[in-house]
C-alpha cells in the first residue's frame, strides 16, 4: 500500500509527541479533530454530541499515544478509540429516557409522498436507523474511507464480519432509498 505525505506527517507527529512534544500533539489534534468530528457526527447524528464524544477521543489518545507502538496505525487506533466513545455515548443516551421519545418518533413519523418525489436524501437519518454494528461498518468504509482490513482491527471483528456488515448496510440503504439512489 502506497502511504502518501500525510500518513507520513501523521508517524512524524506521532512519533514528536510520543517524546513529549506538546506541539506536536496539538498540529496532529488540529489535523485530525475535523475529521473525527465528521465522522462522530454521521455516527451519533449530531453536532453537538460529536464534539463532546471527540473531547473524550483526545483525552483518551493523551494517555494512551505512549503505549501506540506502531505509528502508522495512528489512523485506525485514533478511529478506533472514535467509535468505542460514540459507541459509549450512544449506550448512556439508551439508557436515558430520550429513547422512549426516539421510538414514538420513528413510530409517528409518517411515510411523506411528496418527499418520494424529492431527490434530496437523508443519509444521516438513514444511517442513524441502522443497527449500530452495521452503522459504524458503513460510517468507516464510506465516510472514512478506510479499509476492510481497518475496519475489522478498529472493531475487533473478522474482515469477513465486517463483510457482511456492509452488505446488510448497503442492503437497508438501498431499501430506504430506492435501488436508484445507492451505488453497491
Amino acid at each position: 500500500m502506497r502511504r502518501g505525505l500525510d500518513h507520513a506527517l501523521d508517524d512524524y507527529l506521532v512519533l514528536l509527541a510520543q517524546g513529549g512534544s506538546r506541539d506536536a500533539f496539538a498540529r496532529l489534534a488540529a489535523r485530525w479533530t475535523p475529521k473525527l468530528l465528521a465522522f462522530a457526527a454521521r455516527f451519533l447524528g449530531t453536532t453537538e454530541a460529536a464534539s463532546d464524544v471527540v473531547q473524550d477521543v483526545w483525552e483518551s489518545a493523551v494517555r494512551g499515544l505512549p503505549r501506540l507502538d506502531d505509528p502508522a496505525r495512528f489512523r485506525p487506533w485514533i478511529y478506533a478509540i472514535a467509535a468505542r466513545k460514540c459507541t459509549d455515548s450512544l449506550r448512556g443516551k439508551y439508557r436515558s429516557a430520550r429513547i422512549v421519545e426516539s421510538a414514538r418518533a420513528l413510530e409517528i413519523e409518517p411515510a411523506n409522498a411528496e418527499g418520494a418525489n424529492n431527490q434530496r436524501l437523508d443519509v444521516a437519518a438513514a444511517l442513524s436507523r441502522l443497527p449500530l454494528d452495521q452503522r459504524i461498518a458503513a460510517s468507516l468504509f464510506f465516510g472514512e474511507e478506510l479499509s476492510i482490513a481497518d475496519i475489522a482491527i478498529i472493531t475487533g471483528v473478522p474482515a469477513g464480519t465486517v463483510k457482511s456488515r456492509l452488505f446488510a448496510a448497503r442492503k437497508a440503504l438501498r431499501d430506504a432509498f430506492g435501488e436508484d439512489h445507492v451505488k453497491s
